[in-house]
C-alpha cells in the first residue's frame, strides 16, 4: 500500500472521473483542454449547480472542479449539498474563484471546499492540485480497503478462537458423562481476546480444566491462546497432576513468549469419584469456592505463584479441597474485578463475595453465573478495558 501521494503513478489516476462545473462554456472548454493535455481522459461537464447535482447523485465523480458564481444554484450550495450526502461527502472539491476576499474564501471552505484556485486559471497550478487530490483519494481508498481486509481477517480469527473454546455441546457431553455442570461467559474487550479456558473428561471420569489470561489483548494475545491450545491438545493423563502440567506449560511458554509477555492460569482436576478438587495456580485471580448452603464459609482459593512465561525455574504447589454435589467453584479473569463500575467502585474482595452470597441466599442457584454477570453489566461493567471470562462449576 503506497505511503504517500508521491508513490502513486499518474496512470492510476488518469481515468478517474473529473466533473467541471462552470456556467461559461469558454472556461469549461479551457479547463478541459488543460486537463486533457496533462493526460486526464475522463472529464464531464455541468453548466450550473443544479445540473452538477443531478450528475453527482446519478454517478458520483472522483473530483469536482467548481465555479462559485453561477446562476440557478451557485457553487457554495453545491458544496453544502455534496457534503450532506453520505455517498458523495468525501469527494474532493476544487473551487475556482476570482474573489480575493479572505472572508469569502473562508466561507467556501466552511461550505465544504477542499481547495481553491484563483481566476484566471493557472494551468500548472490546476493540474498539480487535481493530481494531488486524486492521489490522496487513492490513498484513502487503499486505507479503507486495508481496514476492511483487516476487519475480515480479524472476524475470521475470532471465529477460529471461539471455535476452540468449549462449545455448548461439549459442556452438555461433560455433564452427561460426569454430572458436572459448567456454565461460562467469554467476552473479549476488542475483536480478539487473550482469555482462554477449556475442560476435558479423563478416562476415570475426572474433569481437567484450565482458565488462563494472557497479558494484553488483541491479535498478539489471541495468537498466544492458539499456542496454549496447541500445548494442551491431547495431553492425556497429564491432567491428573495439575501442578506438574502447569510447570510443563510454563517451561514451554518461557521458550515461546517474547520478553514482557506472560500468562496467568489455574489448572484444576475435579474428581466425582473422590469428591475432590485439586488445582495449581500461576497468579490467576483466585476463584470463589464454597458450599451453597454455607455462605459464611465462601472463600477465595489460593492461586499465588509466578505467572507463566516469566521464569523456567518457577514451581507450582498442588492444593486439594473437597468438591461434592453441594459445592461450587466460580472462576474469572481479572476484568471482572478491575473494571470500574458506574459508582466508581470495583467488584473485588468482599464486594464480589457479598454479591455471590446475595445471589445464592443460603441455597443452590443454577443461574449464579448469568445473574452475576448481568449485575456486573447493569452497574457499568460494560466499559471493558480487558477481556472478560467467567466460569461456574457445580452439580446442579
Amino acid at each position: 500500500m503506497p505511503n504517500s501521494s508521491n508513490d502513486i503513478a499518474f496512470d492510476v489516476i488518469a481515468n478517474r472521473q473529473i466533473l467541471v462545473v462552470d456556467d461559461v462554456k469558454l472556461l469549461r472548454d479551457l479547463i478541459t483542454s488543460i486537463l486533457r493535455q496533462a493526460g486526464f481522459t475522463n472529464i464531464e461537464h455541468a453548466e450550473n449547480g443544479q445540473e452538477a447535482m443531478l450528475k453527482v447523485t446519478a454517478n458520483p465523480p472522483d473530483i469536482i472542479i467548481l465555479d462559485l458564481m453561477m446562476p440557478i444554484m451557485d457553487g457554495m450550495e453545491v458544496c453544502r449539498l455534496v457534503r450532506e450526502i453520505e455517498d458523495t461527502a468525501a469527494i474532493p472539491i476544487i473551487v475556482q474563484t476570482a474573489m480575493h476576499d479572505n472572508e469569502e474564501r473562508l466561507k467556501a471552505f466552511a461550505a465544504g471546499a477542499s481547495d481553491l484556485v484563483t481566476k484566471p486559471v493557472n494551468a500548472l497550478e490546476l493540474v498539480i492540485r487535481t493530481k494531488l487530490h486524486l492521489k490522496n483519494l487513492i490513498l484513502t481508498e487503499n486505507r479503507e480497503k486495508y481496514r476492511a481486509r483487516v476487519a475480515d481477517e480479524l472476524a475470521t480469527a475470532k471465529d477460529v478462537q471461539q471455535n476452540i473454546l468449549p462449545s455448548p455441546q461439549n459442556l452438555r457431553e461433560i455433564r452427561a458423562q460426569t454430572g458436572l455442570n459448567i456454565s461460562s461467559v467469554c467476552q473479549p474487550s476488542s475483536e480478539l481476546g487473550g482469555d482462554f479456558w477449556g475442560a476435558n473428561v479423563l478416562e476415570n471420569g475426572s474433569i481437567g480444566f484450565y482458565v488462563t489470561d494472557f497479558s494484553g489483548h488483541g491479535v498478539v494475545s489471541a495468537l498466544n491462546t492458539i499456542r496454549l491450545h496447541t500445548l494442551l491438545f491431547n495431553v492425556g493423563e497429564a491432567w491428573q497432576k495439575p501442578d506438574q502440567l502447569l510447570s510443563d506449560i510454563n517451561q514451554n511458554l518461557c521458550n515461546m513468549l517474547p520478553t514482557g509477555q506472560y500468562a496467568t492460569m489455574i489448572i484444576g482436576l475435579i474428581s466425582p469419584e473422590d469428591n475432590t478438587l485439586s488445582y495449581a495456580g500461576a497468579a490467576a485471580p483466585p476463584p470463589i469456592y464454597g458450599v451453597w448452603e454455607k455462605p459464611e464459609e465462601f472463600t477465595y482459593l489460593d492461586t499465588t505463584g509466578l505467572p507463566l512465561g516469566v521464569s523456567k525455574v518457577a514451581t507450582y504447589d498442588l492444593q486439594t479441597v473437597p468438591f461434592t454435589e453441594n459445592h461450587f467453584l466460580f472462576s474469572f479473569s481479572d476484568a471482572l474485578i478491575e473494571t470500574k463500575l458506574s459508582d466508581g467502585t470495583f467488584l473485588e474482595g468482599e464486594e464480589l463475595i457479598n454479591l455471590v452470597k446475595n445471589l445464592t441466599r443460603n441455597k443452590a442457584n443454577s443461574q449464579l453465573l448469568d445473574q452475576l454477570i448481568a449485575s456486573f453489566f447493569e452497574n457499568g461493567g460494560n466499559d471493558l478495558r480487558d477481556d472478560l471470562t467467567a466460569i461456574c462449576f457445580d452439580y446442579l
